[in-house]
């Protein structure tokens, strides 16, 4: 019984206090049971109960997960001589890459046909393993090549919605054509399309006087409401010497595009009068010219166009390639077949467009190559020959028969389509008229 009492008062010392209602049992009963053993090795083999006032909760925290290094973004702009694989050469990129996105299929096509001045965006991870490449084809439309995760490449391309909304512009002239649309705020493309519109009604190189002005109607794009690209002149108006020309664009239901004057009268030929976006004529047309290389009297059969290397060269006329290659002392050279006898000839190209070979057929306007200095040239531009049934003729100068009028039936979609460009081009007129009034009155004042 003392050994009892010895090892009780241990127990009790040494154990947690149990729950109210054991004690009450204990206290009761005075004698130990089945249910509440009271043996020493029991009670030191029994885990204590927790206390919910001491319970500390430690915040759950998830094991931390691997994260992908963040891709590399290199924006690439083309060079001339690049293709794919040179760039990818300069990325630390293999050979095999440059394979493994041509072999997406003809969608990775225009990967193929750089040109310089274009732009790459390419994403690759830190270890130079390409992730993808882009490639705007146009200022709304992106060619997406993107590494998938079964370590393929695929392609989507991305367009986004474009939105016209019309501009105007005006210029006088002080120097030339060019300088003074350039300082207007033109491009040089709206330069050519303005001399192309009028150049059957104005020689642009012997008619233009100091204080003839124009005024034009253009389209302007912008994608998510941000201003990317220039779009064509859809009215215009140009006073040479007192005398004022007209023209709008209209697109019929056919589908066909031209300029006209606003009674329906076309202003269109069978041929453009210039067949590059030039900065000036370097050489006319002249039977008994000095030869700048040769120096000696050799006839020029043609017109050079002063152009950038690089600069897009047109079809003057719709026709059939006779001939694509190299020749003589006009280097790279294209010579094309047209109805009615005419031929025309663009030389001293730095390449042509790759898709065009001999008895291909082009539209007027279609782009056929690209303005250089190979063969016999001292900088670079366009030779441009101009063959009526085999006899040269200065192609400035060329008399051609007019296309034909707005049909009938076309006449009231062409006044529909074409009256608001004309009242937007009137009411800038209205209001550059009223700028004059203002100024001279203030200046009698």
């Amino acid at each position: 019984a003392l050994d009892q009492r010895i090892d009780l008062s241990i127990a009790d010392a040494i154990a947690p206090t149990p729950p109210e209602p054991d004690l009450v049992s204990q206290s009761t009963n005075n004698a130990p049971s089945a249910e509440s053993p009271t043996s020493t090795a029991s009670l030191f083999n029994e885990d204590p109960l927790p206390d919910p006032a001491l319970t500390l909760t430690l915040p759950q925290t998830p094991p931390d997960e691997p994260t992908e290094p963040a891709p590399v973004a290199t924006t690439i702009k083309v060079k001339s001589g690049d293709s794919l694989s040179t760039i990818f050469s300069r990325l630390g990129l293999n050979y095999q890459t440059v394979s493994d996105v041509i072999a997406v299929g003809d969608q990775a096509a225009p990967l193929k046909n750089l040109r310089p001045g274009d732009q790459l965006n390419v994403e690759m991870t830190p270890d130079n393993q390409l992730l993808a490449i882009n490639y705007q084809l146009a200022p709304n439309k992106t060619l997406s090549i993107r590494r998938d995760a079964n370590d393929q490449f695929t392609a989507d391309k991305i367009v986004l919605p474009m939105e016209t909304r019309l501009a105007t512009a005006e210029g006088v002239i002080d120097s030339s054509l060019y300088q003074s649309a350039i300082e207007s705020g033109l491009s040089a493309n709206m330069v050519m399309e303005l001399a192309d519109i009028f150049g059957w009604k104005i020689n642009f190189l012997k008619d233009i006087q100091n204080g003839d002005h124009f005024r034009i109607v253009y389209e302007e794009k912008y994608v998510n409401g941000k201003h990317v690209d220039t779009g064509a002149v859809v009215a215009a108006e140009f006073v040479n010497n007192g005398k004022t020309y007209q023209a709008v664009r209209y697109t019929a239901p056919n589908g066909k595009t031209g300029y006209y004057e606003p009674n329906g009268a076309s202003l269109a030929r069978g041929f453009l009068r210039y067949p590059v976006a030039f900065s000036r004529i370097s050489s006319k047309f002249n039977m008994h010219r000095m030869h700048p290389l040769y120096h000696k009297i050799r006839a020029h059969k043609g017109v050079d166009f002063a152009a950038p290397t690089g600069t897009p060269i047109h079809a003057a006329g719709r026709g059939k390639i006779e001939f694509i290659g190299w020749q003589h002392g006009y280097g790279k050279v294209i010579k094309i077949k047209h109805d009615g006898g005419f031929e025309t000839v663009y030389g001293h190209m730095s390449r042509f467009n790759n898709q065009l070979k001999r008895g291909s057929s082009v539209d007027m306007g279609e782009t056929i190559g690209y303005v250089g200095m190979t063969g016999a040239a001292t900088g670079p531009h366009l030779h441009y020959e101009f063959h009526v049934k085999g006899v040269y003729t200065d192609p400035l100068v060329a008399k051609l028969p007019e296309a034909n009028p707005i049909p009938s039936k076309y006449r009231q979609d062409f006044l529909a389509q074409t009256q608001t460009a004309l009242d937007l081009m009137a009411k800038d007129e209205r209001q550059a008229a009223q700028t004059v009034a203002n100024t001279v009155t203030a200046t009698a004042d």
